[in-house]
């Protein structure tokens, strides 16, 4: 695909954090292909620049603007922190550059400073290393996936032990102007209108957030926030899928499952050949890390 000068020169500025960059390029070549296009124009990639706008919203856009011209946009000190020397890791989503609203920041920070003193309180580093039956490499390696909502930019499916913030919507009885709004960022179909107001499907909803934001009569709120936890995800030679060992809890409650997922680890560990957590998970289950 070729590229207009002018192009060439807009791409940088369009408003994405860092590793996203490679991107916006793809999807401005994507819209020129839609259009027939064998050449890449300013329009185009002012259009480009508009629809990660829609898509990260008002907050976020101006967030990463500020970003890309150096200056200090105060996201907190904790998502830089490495974890170096210990035996774990912990993965943030693109959250932790600003790719999303300060709840979503919010959410991921109020649970990844706790999970940092949790962790080196059940010394799991110290864990890990009495249950390696080999030399230690990467696979050894505990995984932690902290995401700022259910779209899972970075899947916390195959990590060891997956956080996924979410946010459930409510109602109010009066506002509501028809809008339908609301209705545009709900791929799950999980809203319909009636006379009166949105009427939400709770099987359907993945508790995103996506609708609360949309509605700018702030007829739809969030009524409550919390945490989906899945464990025992991996990605290496046997890849499996994390499971749900609850479908919304709070910060405590991600706390107590760490603690138990720990010892079943430790004692499932003892004194045998060699397991990594997610086998311990697929061998001994979830129910001694419910209730």
């Amino acid at each position: 695909m070729n590229w207009d000068d002018d192009a060439l020169k807009l791409i940088d500025e369009v408003p994405v954090p860092p590793l996203m960059t490679y991107l916006v390029k793809l999807d401005a070549e994507r819209r020129a292909l839609a259009k027939n296009m064998d050449s890449v124009t300013a329009a185009i990639v002012k259009n480009t620049s508009k629809g990660y706008e829609r898509t990260f919203g008002k907050e976020s856009t101006e967030m990463v603007k500020a970003m890309l011209k150096g200056e200090d946009v105060d996201l907190p000190e904790a998502f830089f922190e490495d974890d170096d020397g210990e035996l774990y890791k912990i993965d943030i989503c693109p959250a932790k550059y600003g790719a999303c609203t300060a709840d979503k920041r919010e959410m991921n920070r109020d649970i990844l400073v706790p999970l940092r003193v949790k962790l080196k309180e059940l010394d799991l580093t110290r864990t890990v290393l009495e249950a390696a039956r080999t030399t230690l490499m990467s696979h050894h390696v505990f995984r932690f996936s902290i995401i700022g909502c259910p779209n899972c930019c970075m899947s916390p499916f195959f990590a060891d032990f997956g956080i996924i913030a979410l946010y459930k919507p409510a109602v109010k009885e009066d506002g509501c102007i028809q809008c339908k709004v609301c209705l545009l960022p709900c791929i799950e179909h999980a809203i319909t209108l009636d006379d009166e107001k949105p009427l939400i499907d709770y099987s359907k909803c993945v508790m995103c957030g996506g609708c609360e934001l949309a509605c700018e009569k702030d007829v739809i709120f969030t009524e409550a926030k919390g945490y989906k936890v899945v464990v025992g995800g991996t990605g290496s030679r046997h890849p499996k899928l994390a499971q749900t060992v609850t479908e919304f809890t709070d910060r405590e409650g991600v706390l107590t499952i760490l603690e138990k997922a720990v010892a079943l680890f430790k004692e499932k560990t003892a004194g045998k050949d060699e397991l990594s957590f997610h086998q311990v998970i697929e061998k001994y289950g979830l129910e001694s890390l419910r209730g």
